[in-house]
Protein backbone atom coordinates (compact mmCIF):
# COMPACT_ATOMS: atom_id res chain seq x y z
CA UNK A 1 0.00 0.00 0.00
CA UNK A 2 1.11 3.56 -0.57
CA UNK A 3 1.24 5.89 2.41
CA UNK A 4 2.20 9.50 2.94
CA UNK A 5 4.65 10.19 5.75
CA UNK A 6 4.87 13.70 7.19
CA UNK A 7 8.41 14.95 7.83
CA UNK A 8 9.53 17.43 10.48
CA UNK A 9 12.56 19.43 11.65
CA UNK A 10 15.99 18.17 10.48
CA UNK A 11 14.47 15.36 8.42
CA UNK A 12 12.26 17.78 6.54
CA UNK A 13 15.27 20.02 5.94
CA UNK A 14 17.41 17.16 4.62
CA UNK A 15 14.59 15.85 2.43
CA UNK A 16 13.71 19.36 1.25
CA UNK A 17 10.01 18.46 1.41
CA UNK A 18 7.20 18.23 3.96
CA UNK A 19 6.15 14.67 3.20
CA UNK A 20 7.01 11.65 1.12
CA UNK A 21 5.02 8.81 -0.35
CA UNK A 22 6.36 5.32 0.28
CA UNK A 23 5.12 1.84 -0.44
CA UNK A 24 4.83 -0.76 2.33
CA UNK A 25 2.96 -4.02 2.80
CA UNK A 26 -0.59 -3.99 4.20
CA UNK A 27 0.67 -5.40 7.51
CA UNK A 28 3.58 -2.93 7.79
CA UNK A 29 4.70 -1.82 11.22
CA UNK A 30 6.22 1.46 12.36
CA UNK A 31 9.72 0.02 11.97
CA UNK A 32 8.85 -1.02 8.40
CA UNK A 33 7.92 2.60 7.72
CA UNK A 34 11.25 3.78 9.16
CA UNK A 35 13.13 1.32 6.95
CA UNK A 36 11.17 2.35 3.84
CA UNK A 37 11.80 6.04 4.53
CA UNK A 38 15.51 5.30 4.98
CA UNK A 39 15.65 3.56 1.59
CA UNK A 40 13.77 6.45 -0.06
CA UNK A 41 15.90 9.15 1.62
CA UNK A 42 19.38 7.72 2.36
CA UNK A 43 20.66 11.10 3.60
CA UNK A 44 18.50 10.83 6.73
CA UNK A 45 19.76 7.34 7.62
CA UNK A 46 21.90 8.49 10.58
CA UNK A 47 18.85 10.18 12.16
CA UNK A 48 16.45 7.25 11.87
CA UNK A 49 17.53 5.28 14.97
CA UNK A 50 16.49 8.19 17.18
CA UNK A 51 13.22 8.98 15.38
CA UNK A 52 9.71 8.05 16.46
CA UNK A 53 6.62 7.30 14.42
CA UNK A 54 3.34 8.98 15.32
CA UNK A 55 0.03 7.63 14.05
CA UNK A 56 -2.90 10.03 14.24
CA UNK A 57 -0.84 12.36 16.50
CA UNK A 58 0.11 9.61 18.99
CA UNK A 59 3.54 8.06 19.39
CA UNK A 60 3.56 4.31 18.80
CA UNK A 61 5.98 1.46 19.34
CA UNK A 62 8.00 -0.04 16.52
CA UNK A 63 5.73 -3.09 16.32
CA UNK A 64 2.53 -1.05 15.82
CA UNK A 65 0.77 -1.83 12.52
CA UNK A 66 0.23 1.34 10.49
CA UNK A 67 -2.56 0.19 8.15
CA UNK A 68 -5.40 1.94 9.98
CA UNK A 69 -3.59 5.23 10.49
CA UNK A 70 -4.94 8.29 8.77
CA UNK A 71 -1.84 10.36 9.51
CA UNK A 72 1.70 9.03 9.76
CA UNK A 73 4.47 11.33 10.96
CA UNK A 74 8.20 10.79 11.34
CA UNK A 75 9.37 12.74 14.38
CA UNK A 76 13.11 13.32 14.93
CA UNK A 77 14.46 14.14 18.39
CA UNK A 78 13.87 17.73 19.43
CA UNK A 79 15.49 19.88 22.07
CA UNK A 80 15.11 23.36 23.33
CA UNK A 81 16.51 25.66 25.84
Amino acid sequence: MKIDVLLFAAIRDLANQDSIEIEVSKDATAVDVLNAVGKHLPAIGPLLPSCRIALDSRYVGNDQVVADATEIALIPPVSGG
